[in-house]
């Protein structure tokens, strides 16, 4: 189903597989539909610097390789973050969050929690323009940005990627309707992603019960 998603990402706002019947102009990135605009990320973007202060109930997020942000807490074995966090960064629902060391290796993820979370200080966190947060969170997966993000990070074995230099990373930006109705087939698709992932955690648990009474011969088949 994931595989799905990025293929119609990439039918859509790569390949402009539905928008072949209408009129094409030319751009700094090639040919593209009437209507859609070249950007920076940093025009349809905000980068977001709100503190977690006196807050009580914020939890810490940590962006992994595998391009998601996850509660800290259950994803390490021991605390990673600091005991207070009052400097730490607020990542809102749907907000990004990366770490700059790390963004090359795939250090990125979008807060699909339903709560705030938080990220350290030394971390970029940034917005999108509302409804356009699954158009980016697909965006950020294409081997275009990978490129685009390797070329722009600096330093040595450790290569940085800030945020004003993230912001100067173009792409081609589709009209608000357009991303409309490609989310009204995008969150169909997260809905089956998330109904199996309930499922199997389910079949895990049971698996997890049974397994170790059938092979102790509590039961047998």
């Amino acid at each position: 189903m994931e595989e799905q998603a990025k293929a119609l990402f990439k039918s859509w706002f790569i390949d402009f597989e539905p928008f072949k019947g209408g009129k094409f102009v030319d751009s700094e990135l090639g040919k593209i539909p009437e209507g859609w605009e070249v950007v920076t990320i940093g025009d349809v973007t905000e980068n977001i610097k709100d503190k977690v202060g006196d807050r009580d109930n914020i939890k810490v997020l940590s962006p992994i390789t595998s391009g998601q942000l996850v509660l800290s807490e259950d994803y390490f074995s021991k605390q990673v973050f600091s005991n207070s966090i009052a400097k730490y960064i607020v990542v809102k629902h749907k907000d990004f969050a990366y770490n700059p060391a790390r963004i090359n290796i795939g250090s990125i993820g979008m807060n699909e929690f339903d709560f705030d979370g938080c990220v350290s200080p030394v971390y970029v966190v940034f917005r999108c323009q509302k409804g356009y947060e699954y158009f980016f969170d697909l965006y950020r997966r294409t081997t275009f940005f990978a490129e685009e993000v390797k070329k722009r990070a600096i330093g040595g074995v450790r290569q940085t990627l800030s945020y004003k230099d993230l912001s100067l990373i173009q792409l081609v930006y589709p009209p608000k309707k357009v991303v409309e109705n490609f989310n009204s087939i995008f969150i169909s698709l997260l809905h089956t992603i998330h109904s199996n992932n309930v499922s199997n955690k389910k079949l895990e648990a049971i698996r997890d019960t049974l397994l170790p009474r059938l092979m102790s011969g509590e039961i047998e088949v």
